[in-house]
């Protein structure tokens, strides 16, 4: 017997333990927000009519008196499949549900559905390649905020050049060889600025107001959605919600935590593209139902959260709150990558064997933070390859635009 031989022999038996299953971003299923509405979904041979529709509203829990499908919003793919040896094609339809009393449209939401309407389908890439994604981390753009590097015009514009980076990053993957099949498009929070409540001095720091803010927001995501959808097969939109855009009182958050205006921002977003599937039918879009959200990216269980409840600033607080997580068998406990922001600068650590990823900021800098501190951190948008074609570690090609 050779020595590997002996050496394998004398190694403890390896203990596989089954793992988590999450979200992949575009598979069937339903969610909801009683607050501001979801998504429901039903395979069938037939379009579901009215009363079929109520059925399955009423089987999920709910009021069809007081629940309604958003008009506009049924989607519909159809697959030939075997049945006791007779060939049916079966029909998946996905349609938009919300509060019939919810009042979610403004003049802005209907010009850019009246747009995104007139959009021609797509010509895809056609390359469906399942074991490689681009992850790309949306993280503290704090739109209205003046402060400094030219206030909102300056940070729109490095955000659009940034997109446009994530766009060329896609096709230069695929010149070397190593093409994606998906690209996740993840806001970390702090999209907006919010007008008071932060910070002291925050309501002489800002340029736009709230709804300001959230139309900018809404306009730069499907920007980003347009650069990236004629690319490849899938585009998911994904949110977990941030500080600046909770709703406070004497600088407090009086309401729930998934009452953010991050995460309205790409729920509004989904709506409006829902309205033309032939072009985005292949852009799906998963909210946080609560602090933190983990995605399994074509094979790999990615974690993300903000960071301003628990982690704290650092490599040492952020494990030691990732290791209380898996203690407490929460959300982001078996994810082998944990993406971050809050904290305005790029962040990389493996020293516990996964990888923690803190994403840099898009906002134009803290002048008082400078003035405190003497430290500032160079603005960027964070992005990546994740899945089982990354190697061990899960991912690869990591890339800063601004």
């Amino acid at each position: 017997m050779s020595l590997a031989d002996e050496l394998a022999a004398m190694a403890p038996p390896k203990v596989t333990r089954p793992r988590v299953q999450h979200p992949k971003g575009w598979e069937p299923g339903t969610t909801y927000d009683p607050a501001v509405g979801g998504t429901i979904t039903v395979q069938a041979t037939d379009e579901p009519n009215d009363a079929i529709w109520a059925t399955l509203i009423e089987d999920w829990g709910l009021d069809p008196t007081t629940t309604r499908i958003v008009a506009g919003t049924v989607q519909v793919r159809a697959w030939d499949t075997t049945r006791d040896g007779e060939t049916i094609r079966l029909k998946y339809y996905r349609a938009t549900i919300q509060p019939r009393t919810a009042a979610i449209d403004t003049a802005d939401v209907a010009a850019l559905r009246a747009t995104i309407m007139r959009r021609r389908p797509l010509k895809r890439t056609g390359v469906d390649v399942g074991d490689r994604a681009l992850v790309a981390l949306l993280s503290d753009w704090q739109i209205g905020k003046t402060d400094t590097d030219g206030g909102t015009a300056g940070t729109i514009e490095r955000i659009l050049t940034a997109i446009d980076g994530v766009g060329r990053r896609v096709k230069e993957l695929a010149k070397l060889g190593r093409p994606v099949g998906a690209v996740y498009l993840v806001g970390l929070g702090d999209l907006v600025e919010g007008c008071t409540g932060h910070y002291a001095s925050q309501t002489f720091g800002v340029d736009l107001d709230d709804r300001e803010q959230d139309r900018v927001v809404r306009r730069l995501l499907i920007a980003a959605v347009e650069t990236v959808a004629p690319l490849v097969e899938r585009v998911v939109l994904a949110a977990v919600p941030g500080n600046h855009g909770e709703n406070r009182l004497n600088g407090k958050a009086f309401t729930r935590l998934t009452d953010s205006r991050d995460l309205a921002c790409f729920e509004i977003v989904a709506d409006i593209l829902a309205a033309n599937p032939e072009r985005y039918g292949h852009v799906s879009t998963v909210i946080a139902d609560g602090y933190t959200l983990t995605l399994d990216v074509a094979g790999v269980p990615i974690g993300f959260a903000h960071g301003h409840r628990g982690p704290g600033g650092g490599q040492a607080k952020i494990e030691a709150w990732w290791r209380g997580q898996a203690l407490g068998r929460q959300g982001v406990a078996d994810a082998q990558l944990l993406c971050l922001g809050h904290y305005h600068h790029l962040l990389i650590s493996e020293a516990t064997g996964r990888t923690v990823l803190q994403a840099p900021a898009m906002d134009p800098g803290s002048q008082w933070f400078t003035d405190y501190s003497g430290q500032s951190s160079p603005s960027g948008l964070l992005t990546f390859v994740a899945g089982t074609g990354c190697g061990p570690r899960g991912w690869a090609d990591m890339a800063v635009f601004a």
